[in-house]
């Protein structure tokens, strides 16, 4: 008899487990983040965030949209996606156009485009760019990072050739179509130097501090979703740390979210991955803590893309930004 009544104390607790985990689970809020990219481990910390729970433990259940940049902006300031990653310099552009999203949070905190040359080319400093021809996409950031360079080094436009190559960076430059390119420092570069290629950089954070990519949303989902806003932020901080702490693990996880990750085998996507962390902190994050952004930096920002003709009015910069939703440092 008593055998019986410990049965079926089981059988109650399992249903009991089991109805309040299909209630919890119904209850998590569904939040789409626009990746504007295709599946990387650049964006480890939001993989690393669904793997390890930490948007479970928010009440998130989030899915990855990979559409490109293009109308992520819009789509989140209209609320029809709940988050964006996206650069610094695009919010700039999109609140130039009266489009209210707002950046919460940094994830690169150096600024990522790079010059780069072949070593042969003995190109190493802005000076040495005179009469060469860089290829770069005509746009975006990579055009900012070089427009900016060129100028904090004295040098005219006109000193140099601008060429559109599109994102053709690497194609371009080892077959001599150009001297050199603008690329990533956690992309580019490292495709180059895994295929063998000795290269040198210009890195465009050595010359000035710029807003890299992060964490945006709509200025109305803060308003109105404040609660949601802070999970993911939480949560994408966690899954920043935690990256930082076990990169090795990070990496394993995003064996599982990148397509045929798996077939690296020259270790090109963990160097990816590891370049990208150096990327993430700078010394405004190391001593306020990690996923904060530096409003004078935005405040320069604004200024040169002003001063270039990439914006035509510049925006507050407490209109830009979101910090407070990233949880102090203890």
């Amino acid at each position: 008899m008593k055998r019986f009544w410990l049965i079926g104390v089981f059988v109650i607790i399992m249903i009991f487990t089991a109805i309040y985990g299909a209630s919890a689970a119904s209850s998590s809020k569904k939040v789409t983040v626009a990746m504007t990219y295709v599946p990387n481990v650049q964006f480890a910390p939001w993989y690393v965030a669904a793997e390890k729970g930490f948007f479970k433990a928010e009440g998130l259940n989030v899915d990855f949209d990979y559409r490109m940049d293009i109308d992520a902006l819009p789509l989140v300031a209209s609320g029809r996606i709940d988050f964006a990653i996206a650069g610094g310099d695009q919010v700039i552009t999109a609140r130039s156009h009266d489009i209210p999203v707002v950046y919460l949070a940094t994830l690169y905190a150096k600024f990522p485009p790079t010059i780069i040359a072949l070593a042969k080319s003995r190109i190493k400093t802005p000076a040495d760019l005179k009469g060469k021809k860089i290829g770069l996409p005509l746009y975006g950031t990579n055009l900012l990072a070089t427009k900016a360079i060129l100028n904090k080094a004295g040098i005219s436009e006109r000193d140099v050739q601008l060429i559109d190559v599109g994102y053709t960076q690497i194609s371009s430059l080892i077959s001599g179509k150009v001297d050199a390119v603008v690329g990533f420092a956690n992309n580019e570069a490292q495709i180059l130097t895994t295929e063998g290629y000795p290269i040198n950089q210009i890195d465009s954070w050595r010359y000035f501090p710029l807003v890299g990519h992060g964490l945006i949303t709509g200025k109305t989902t803060v308003t109105e979703n404040p609660k949601m806003v802070q999970s993911m932020v939480r949560a994408t901080i966690r899954g920043m740390q935690y990256s930082l702490a076990h990169p090795a693990e990070a990496y394993a996880i995003c064996l599982k979210y990148v397509p045929d990750i798996s077939k690296d085998t020259v270790g090109l996507q963990k160097k990816i991955l590891n370049s990208s962390m150096e990327l993430w902190e700078n010394t405004y994050t190391q001593r306020y803590g990690l996923g904060m952004s530096d409003p004078q930096t935005w405040l320069e920002s604004e200024r040169l893309m002003h001063q270039y003709g990439l914006i035509e009015k510049e925006t507050p910069v407490r209109d830009l930004l979101e910090l407070k939703f990233i949880p102090k440092r203890k």
